[in-house]
C-alpha cells in the first residue's frame, strides 16, 4: 500500500504556500522510458519510480534524459494485495528536472499524462482506474 507524500511548501512573508498541485504516492515500480537524442537516435533506459501522481512521476535512474526533452514511459504498477492483476501505465510528457549523480540519488521528474494499458483491478493508486 502506498501513502501520499507531504506536499512541498515554501515560506513567503511568514506564510506557507503549497507548491504541488497533486497528491504524490510513494510507489516503487519498474519504469521503462525513452527519448530522442540530439543525433536523432532513440535512447532507452529503465529505472524505479520513487513517487507518482496523476500529473507526473519521479524516477530513480542512472541514465537521465535532458531537462525539457519529451519522454515516453511505461510504469508497471503492482497489484494491490488480494487482487489478481496489476496495471501498466503509459505516458508521454516533458522532463522538468534532474538530480545528477552527485546528488543523494540520481533521477528525474517528468510532467506526464498517463493512460492505463489494461487493468480491471484496483492498483496501488486507488480503487478507481487511472485515466
Amino acid at each position: 500500500m502506498s501513502l501520499p507524500t507531504t506536499a512541498t511548501t515554501t515560506q513567503r512573508m511568514g506564510a506557507q504556500m503549497e507548491l504541488r498541485k497533486a497528491t504524490r504516492y510513494l510507489v516503487s515500480a519498474p519504469a521503462f522510458y525513452w527519448w530522442e537524442r540530439a543525433d536523432g537516435t532513440l535512447q532507452e533506459a529503465q529505472g524505479i519510480t520513487c513517487d507518482i501522481s496523476y500529473l507526473g512521476v519521479f524516477i530513480l535512474a542512472k541514465e537521465l534524459p535532458p531537462v525539457g526533452k519529451c519522454v515516453e514511459l511505461d510504469v508497471h504498477l503492482p497489484a494491490v494485495t488480494g487482487t489478481a492483476r496489476a496495471a501498466q501505465l503509459h505516458g508521454e510528457g516533458t522532463v522538468v528536472r534532474t538530480n545528477e549523480r552527485g546528488a543523494k540519488e540520481s533521477g528525474f521528474a517528468a510532467a506526464v499524462v498517463f493512460q492505463t494499458e489494461s487493468s480491471d483491478a484496483a492498483t496501488v493508486l486507488g480503487s478507481r482506474r487511472v485515466q
